[in-house]
């Protein structure tokens, strides 16, 4: 699966969690009790530098859908940079590689 490819199934990956928590919270909307009682973020916080995990969980909770805001987080599983990104990943690129790709 090329670098695209990855980025394409995380965002949508991220669009549908948006979803799910937007779901949860319209339900009942104590954030902190659902940050306390669900396991739903736990596997993105392991593949998610700590630097950006923060505005994934903002990102997450707040249903943002900014590319800009998306891209960087994107960025950060990857261990990419878009602004240095030139086309689809080559063998020899070294990507770090997580569980949703």
């Amino acid at each position: 699966m090329n670098i695209l490819e990855k980025r394409k199934l995380l965002k949508n990956k991220i669009f549908s969690l948006q979803d799910e928590v937007s779901r949860i919270l319209s339900i009942d909307n104590d954030v902190d009790k659902f940050l306390d009682n669900s396991t739903i973020l736990d596997e993105w916080e392991e593949i998610i530098p700590d630097a950006e995990y923060g505005i994934f969980v903002m990102a997450i909770l707040n249903n943002v859908k900014r590319e800009s805001i998306i891209n960087k987080i994107l960025d950060s599983i990857l261990n990419t940079d878009e602004s240095n990104f030139r086309g689809p990943a080559t063998e020899n690129n070294n990507i770090k590689q997580h569980p949703f790709c």
